[in-house]
């Protein structure tokens, strides 16, 4: 079963401690989201890549308090039975952000029931364990969000299993993931979570996977590929930061290649500067965009202060001429990032070529 759908009910019971109080209601539209967890949830502390994501919305009018039609917020959970008739899922413990920071949540008081006919969704249930309160919502219209390639699903059990310490696992889908991806680079075009895929591909850089520079520069340039995408789609997701920060560091050599293609820094053979080193200067600058424009990242992880560090001191001494000042080395790294992800979105996905 894809659970990757939202169920439209027309009606609804309530049930309170197993006794049916109220419904159907003549109408009461409501619609269960289920959806794998790809970039964390909103309000909670939790990573991307585990369990799902359920949220409930009033297909009839707005919420009087939010003023939305999100009837619950929300819910991180995970599977906890399985069976052909009927999937149940419950929430866990996880930290919930409140105008006090960051508070301990009971998500373990929600869950879902899915029950199942000949393999179709028959209903929902709705579980508010600890005011023993069941919501079923009445058999209506299901739609199926399109299935992502397998590499998805692939990259995020790997990532998984390495969050896991399961190393030699987390190895061997690695290298499924590279052959599929260097078989068929097309599939890229049809991938949503761009996270996970750009995650596993710097574990690959992470575990040398390779001593070949021509897999390697493919490796480190669909992960800043995949994590920039991610960027795109959520530029307020520090851990994506994060990963291409790391990207830039881990795979700097392979990518430098990349960056000498995509800057048109190869032409310029018989300048007084090497390629390779106006190539380091360019990725450095994009380093360092992106820690002082996420200054979380260098305040809460002694490497990226260590990194910055460095930064300034080459900044202090005038290290990027022509630019002389941090706002405009800042501004060319921005620069450098724009240059390099139109170059790769139309290389290896419109293109469709990994042959680097």
């Amino acid at each position: 079963m894809n659970l990757n759908f939202v169920f439209k009910s027309p009606d609804h019971l309530r049930y309170e401690n197993g006794r049916h109080v109220a419904g159907p209601h003549g109408g009461a539209g409501r619609a269960v989201k289920v959806e794998p967890n790809i970039n964390g949830c909103e309000g909670y502390n939790i990573r991307g890549g585990d369990g799902y994501i359920v949220t409930v919305y009033n297909l009839d009018g707005n919420h009087p308090l939010w003023q939305n039609n999100v009837q619950m917020t929300p819910k991180p959970m995970k599977i906890t039975s399985q069976s052909s008739d009927k999937i149940v899922l419950r929430g866990y413990q996880v930290q919930a952000k409140s105008p006090f920071g960051w508070v301990d949540f009971n998500g373990a008081d929600y869950g879902l029931s899915i029950f199942l006919k000949a393999g179709q969704i028959d209903k929902c249930v709705l579980h508010m364990h600890d005011r023993n309160v069941d919501i079923e919502y009445l058999k209506g219209e299901v739609i199926f969000s399109a299935n992502e390639p397998e590499i998805v699903s692939l990259a995020r059990k790997a990532n998984a299993q390495y969050q896991t310490e399961q190393v030699t696992d987390g190895r061997q889908l690695l290298i499924q993931i590279y052959r599929s991806v260097k078989a068929d680079p097309g599939q890229l075009r049809d991938v949503k979570d761009f996270s996970a895929l750009g995650t596993s591909f710097l574990m690959m850089l992470d575990q040398n996977l390779s001593d070949d520079i021509d897999t390697l520069q493919m490796m480190a340039s669909i992960s800043y590929l995949c994590i920039s995408k991610a960027i795109q789609n959520d530029n307020e997701n520090l851990n994506f930061y994060k990963d291409r920060l790391l990207l830039l560091r881990i795979g700097h050599e392979p990518f430098s290649y990349t960056v000498m293609s995509a800057l048109g820094l190869a032409d310029s053979f018989f300048s007084i500067i090497p390629p390779q080193m106006t190539a380091r200067d360019a990725i450095y600058k994009m380093e360092i965009a992106d820690l002082e424009l996420n200054p979380h990242l260098y305040r809460q992880i002694p490497f990226f202060k260590e990194r910055k560090d460095e930064f300034d001191e080459k900044i202090s001494r005038q290290f990027f001429m022509p630019e002389k000042t941090l706002d405009n080395v800042i501004k060319s790294g921005v620069e450098n990032h724009m240059k390099l992800l139109d170059y790769l979105e139309n290389r290896v996905i419109k293109e469709e070529d990994v042959d680097f």
